[in-house]
């Protein structure tokens, strides 16, 4: 009788044994699931910042440094309030245009590391490598800094459509306001095939 509580005994420690670490191998295959999903989701938004057509942005990038140029050395004089505000808008629109450029090539560098920290994990997740509790800290940290990096790349889509449709709006009035003081001709070195 004592033999058998003895089995008895061990055969539940050895079923706890099995269990735990099915248990331990569900919430393993569950973070690795957890981050395909966000590599999928951050590689996608990454596509999305990549399709902003960049010969556009670089045009108008091109353009807004020209004229702007060209206001400063020959806009002296006192301006209309519409031609005043066509200057802002530009002047606005034009620097928000560069600061997307800058912004974009930060969004592609966090997207290339946090892709590496979820490959690096996803390895340590597939080879039982670190705790569980290690697995899902770290597993959570990844999932906050990925709608960061969504979050951010979002936006910096929003406001550069936004503000290439302003500067589109505000480029008429500007190239009016240089043809008036240029005999009716805007700057050489801007014109181009491609318009805005």
């Amino acid at each position: 009788m004592i033999k058998t509580a003895k089995n008895s005994l061990v055969l539940l420690f050895f079923a706890g044994l099995f269990f735990q670490s099915c248990n331990r191998n569900d919430i393993y295959a569950t973070k690795i699931k957890t981050l395909d999903s966000l590599s999928g989701a951050v590689n996608a938004h990454a596509k999305e910042i990549d399709k902003v057509d960049t010969i556009i942005l670089a045009k108008a990038i091109l353009r807004f440094d020209q004229y702007k140029q060209f206001i400063q050395q020959n806009v002296t004089d006192t301006v209309t309030k519409s031609e005043a505000d066509f200057i802002q808008q530009f002047y606005t629109s034009g620097k928000s245009l560069e600061d997307f450029e800058v912004n974009r090539q930060s969004l592609k560098a966090r997207t290339s590391l946090i892709n590496s920290q979820l490959e690096k994990l996803k390895s340590d997740a597939k080879n039982n490598l670190l705790p569980e509790e290690k697995i899902i800290e770290f597993t959570d940290l990844e999932k906050k800094e990925a709608n960061v990096l969504i979050e951010a790349s979002n936006k910096q889509q929003q406001l550069f459509y936004t503000n290439l449709q302003e500067f589109k709006t505000a480029l008429k009035g500007v190239e009016y306001l240089i043809k008036a003081r240029n005999n009716g001709q805007l700057p050489t070195v801007v014109k181009d095939s491609l318009s805005l």
